[in-house]
């Protein structure tokens, strides 16, 4: 049977706004995910793109967040 030992997601988001972004980043501390912001851009048209590591279904991260 496999376990798993650590899990991390890496994603890059498009937010419509510098609130919605903030509101995203709230929520994850809300519920206690560990994160981390790899990078930020905010565009033009006012949305930001973001690259962001998280924890997976409150798995250990091992060296993912490192």
């Amino acid at each position: 049977m496999k376990r798993i030992i650590s899990a991390c997601l890496e994603q890059t988001n498009r937010f419509e706004s510098e609130e919605e972004f903030s509101a995203f980043i709230s929520s994850m501390n809300r519920n206690q995910i560990k994160y981390k912001i790899t990078s930020k851009e905010a565009q033009p048209d006012g949305s930001v793109i973001a690259g962001v590591k998280r924890q997976y279904n409150h798995y250990d991260t091992g060296s993912y967040l490192d």
